[in-house]
C-alpha cells in the first residue's frame, strides 16, 4: 500500500510491512540489472529462511501468499521508473515549434541575366565603336570648303611670300592680272590720242597702251565685276564700253625685280579700294589697313638703279598719296586722280612685262 502523505510504497514480506524505495541518481540513473537484483534479493533471502525453518511447505505458503497479495509487486516497479524516464527523454526531445518554423531570413534568389544577352550587349557597343570610328574618318576625308578670301587677304599674303633676289633664277610666280575699262581701239598711237583728249576733258581717266593697235583704257579694278558697277559714271564721256581681264607672263624677267614684285601686290590693292569707293560701296577698315600695309611693304623693297621701273614706281607713289588724302577728304575728284595714276603705271608696266595667255 502507499502512504499518501509520505508518498512511500510498503511491501508485506512474510507478513510483516517494509518499507520499498527506489534511490534515484540526479545525473545518471543505476543500470537496470543491478537495481534488479537489488530489489529481488530481499524476497529470494526470506523464501530461502522460511524454507530451512519450516519446511516445504512455508516455502510453498509463502508463495502462496505472495501470489494472494494485491498491492504492487516488486517487478511493477520497473515499468513504472522505465516510464518515467521515457517521460524525461521525451520531455528533452520536446522542440519549441519557432525552431521547427522555415527561417525568415532566407535570401532572394538572384535573378540569372540570360546566357544570350550578355553576347548581344558586347556586339551593340562594338558596332557602335566601329560606326563612330568610321563616321570621323569619313568626315576627314571629305573637304572642307574653305571661304574665299578677300582682296585685302590676298594681298597680305602676297606680300608675306618669300622675296626673290635681283636677277636670282627660281621657280616661275603666279601670273600677274588686272581688270581694265576699254573705251576703244585705233590703228596707231596718234589716232588714240586724239580720241582721248575729249575723254579727259569730260572728267574721266584715260590712258594709251600699245602702238599699232592703240587701245584707250579709262578705268582699272581688281576685278571685271568691280568694273562693271562703275560703268554708269563714264557714259556721258563714253559712248560705248568693253571691260575685260589683262593676264602677264609669269616668267617674265622683269617680274623678277623685288621692287615689281611688291608693286604688284600694291597695284592690285589700290584697284581694289578705287573702284570699290568709284561705285558707291564703302571700304572696310581692314582693306584700309591691307593698304597701309603694303604700301611700306614697297617702299622698304630694293628700287631699280636703271629708268625701267622709275615711271611705273612713280606712278603707284602718286596714286597711293591721292587714296591717302581721299580718306581724309573724301573728295571724288582725288578717286579721279587715283584711277588716272593707276592707268599710267599700267601702261609703263606693259611696256617691259608681255602679256600672257
Amino acid at each position: 500500500m502507499m502512504d499518501k502523505q509520505r508518498q512511500s510504497i510498503t511491501v508485506n514480506i512474510n507478513g510483516q510491512p517494509r518499507p520499498f524505495t527506489v534511490e534515484r541518481q540526479a545525473e545518471e540513473p543505476p543500470p537496470q540489472p543491478q537495481r534488479h537484483q537489488s530489489e529481488q534479493r530481499p524476497m529470494t533471502e526470506s523464501l530461502e529462511a522460511r524454507r530451512r525453518v519450516h519446511g516445504p511447505a512455508a516455502g510453498g505458503q509463502a508463495k502462496e501468499e505472495n501470489d494472494r497479495w494485491d498491492g504492487p509487486v516488486i517487478g511493477s516497479a520497473f515499468p513504472a521508473d522505465r516510464l518515467e524516464a521515457a517521460a524525461l527523454e521525451a520531455d528533452e526531445a520536446v522542440r519549441p515549434v519557432s525552431e521547427l518554423l522555415p527561417s525568415k531570413k532566407a535570401t532572394r534568389p538572384r535573378r540569372r541575366t540570360p546566357s544570350f544577352l550578355k553576347p548581344l550587349l558586347i556586339a551593340a557597343a562594338l558596332a557602335a565603336f566601329v560606326g563612330i570610328a568610321f563616321g570621323m574618318i569619313v568626315l576627314r576625308m571629305i573637304p572642307k570648303d574653305k571661304p574665299e578670301p578677300s582682296p585685302a587677304a590676298r594681298a597680305m599674303v602676297e606680300l608675306t611670300a618669300p622675296e626673290r633676289a635681283t636677277g636670282a633664277a627660281g621657280g616661275d610666280s603666279a601670273p600677274f592680272s588686272i581688270a581694265v575699262m576699254q573705251a576703244g581701239v585705233y590703228s596707231n598711237v596718234a589716232a588714240a590720242k586724239r580720241a582721248a583728249e575729249p575723254i579727259r576733258a569730260a572728267g574721266a581717266p584715260a590712258v594709251v597702251v600699245g602702238q599699232k593697235p592703240a587701245a584707250i583704257y579709262i578705268a582699272v579694278g581688281a576685278d571685271k565685276e568691280t568694273l562693271r558697277a562703275i560703268n554708269n559714271n563714264y557714259r556721258e564721256a563714253v559712248s560705248s564700253t568693253y571691260v575685260k581681264e589683262l593676264v602677264f607672263s609669269a616668267d617674265a624677267n622683269a617680274r623678277r625685280l623685288e621692287v615689281v614684285q611688291k608693286g604688284e601686290a600694291l597695284y592690285k590693292q589700290m584697284a581694289l579700294v578705287s573702284a570699290a569707293l568709284l561705285s558707291g560701296r564703302n571700304v572696310s577698315e581692314d582693306d584700309w589697313q591691307a593698304l597701309q600695309t603694303a604700301y611700306d611693304a614697297f617702299e622698304k623693297s630694293k628700287m631699280d638703279d636703271g629708268k625701267t621701273a622709275t615711271d611705273y614706281i612713280e606712278a603707284l607713289k602718286q596714286a597711293y598719296v591721292a587714296l591717302a588724302a581721299y580718306k581724309e577728304q573724301r573728295d571724288e575728284a582725288l578717286l579721279v586722280k587715283a584711277q588716272q595714276q593707276l592707268l599710267e603705271a599700267l601702261a609703263a608696266y606693259i611696256e617691259w612685262v608681255p602679256l600672257g595667255s
